[in-house]
C-alpha cells in the first residue's frame, strides 16, 4: 500500500489525502535524458564505474514515450563527454551550464551509478570537471541547484538517488539559494535499484501513467519490485546477489502543508501547477516496509 507522510522543518505526521487543487496546465512541456552505459575506468582519466549498456536504453523508454504523448524530446545525451557541467550550477562552480542542459527542460531524467555520500546522493560520472568526478546534490552538497532556470520535475533512475536519511536535504537540489526558484518534484531510489530490459515497461508506463495519475503514484507504483513476488522473474537465480525489494520514492517540496501535498497527490505531466515559493514543507510517497539492498527498510 502507498504511504504518504509529510514533513515541516523536521516533524514527521500522517498526511491529510484532502487538498484543495491549485490551477494546472495541460500544455506540451520539454523532456531530456541524461544517461552512461559506458563508463570511463579511471586509469583510463575517467571516473570508473562498471558498464551497464542498456541503462540507456531503458530511461529512453521514459523519453521516447513523453513524445507519444505530444511533449517535445528536448535532449537525449548518451555517453560521451558526461560531466557534472551539465547539472551544476554556476553560481557555485565556473562554467557550470545547468541552465542550457538539465536545467532547461521542464523534465529531466538522469541515469549513472549512484551512492549515498553522507547527507546527500552522488550520481557517478564519466569524464572529470572541476576536480568532480561525482555529482554531489542535496543535503550540505553545493553542485546541483535546479528550479531556477526552467525544470518542474527531476526523475533519477540512480542507486541512492532518494535515500530514507537524505529526505530532508533533497530539497536543497530543488531550489537555487542565488538566484531563487523551485523545482516541483523529485523522483528517486531509497537504496539499490535494478537495470535490465525487464524494466523498459515500468520507464515507459510511468510516462504513459503519470498523465492520467499523479505523477508521484505512477513514479512509485510502476517502479516499485517486491522480493517476495517478483523474484522469481527479475533475479530468479539470484544473479544480482539478493532478492530484496526495489524501493521508488516521490518527494515534493512547498510552502504550506496542504501545497506540499496537493502538488504530491495531484500534479501530473497534464496538469502542472505555479512553481512552488517556498520549500519549509516536503513530502514523499512510498511503500511502508521497502527493504531494499544497501540502505535496509525504509525508515524515514
Amino acid at each position: 500500500m502507498n504511504q504518504y507522510r509529510k514533513s515541516a522543518l523536521g516533524r514527521w505526521g500522517l498526511a491529510l489525502l484532502a487538498a484543495l487543487l491549485v490551477p494546472g496546465t495541460a500544455a506540451a512541456i520539454e523532456a531530456q535524458v541524461y544517461a552512461i552505459g559506458d563508463f570511463v575506468p579511471s586509469g583510463s582519466g575517467g571516473c570508473g564505474g562498471k558498464d551497464i549498456s542498456h541503462w540507456p536504453p531503458m530511461v529512453d523508454e521514459w523519453y521516447d514515450h513523453m513524445a507519444v504523448h505530444g511533449h517535445s524530446k528536448d535532449g537525449q545525451y548518451t555517453n560521451g563527454n558526461m560531466t557534472i557541467q551539465r547539472f551544476c550550477d554556476p553560481d557555485q562552480i565556473a562554467g557550470c551550464i545547468d541552465y542550457q542542459r538539465a536545467d532547461e527542460a521542464d523534465a529531466t531524467m538522469i541515469a549513472t551509478h549512484g551512492s549515498d555520500s553522507g547527507d546527500h546522493w552522488a550520481g557517478t560520472m564519466r569524464d572529470s570537471y572541476a576536480g568532480h568526478c561525482a555529482l554531489d546534490a542535496g543535503g550540505t552538497a553545493d553542485d546541483m541547484h535546479v528550479g531556477d532556470y526552467d525544470l518542474e520535475f527531476m526523475h533519477v533512475s540512480s542507486c541512492f538517488s532518494a535515500d530514507d536519511d537524505n529526505l530532508s536535504g533533497i530539497r536543497n537540489a530543488m531550489t537555487d539559494p542565488v538566484d531563487g526558484g523551485f523545482a516541483h518534484q523529485w523522483d528517486g531510489f531509497h537504496g539499490i535499484m535494478w537495470i535490465g530490459s525487464s524494466f523498459d515497461n515500468d520507464y515507459e508506463d510511468f510516462a504513459h501513467d503519470a498523465h492520467s495519475t499523479s505523477m508521484a503514484n505512477a513514479w512509485v507504483t510502476n517502479h516499485y519490485r517486491n522480493n517476495s513476488v517478483d523474484c522469481e522473474w527479475y533475479d530468479p537465480w539470484n544473479w544480482l546477489g539478493t532478492c530484496q525489494d526495489q524501493c521508488p520514492v516521490a518527494y515534493s517540496i512547498g510552502s504550506t502543508e496542504s501545497d506540499v501535498l496537493t502538488r504530491l497527490l495531484y500534479e501530473r505531466y497534464n496538469n502542472i501547477f505555479s512553481d512552488p515559493t517556498g520549500k519549509n514543507w516536503y513530502a514523499w510517497m512510498a511503500y511502508d516496509g521497502c527493504n531494499s539492498v544497501g540502505e535496509g527498510t525504509w525508515n524515514p
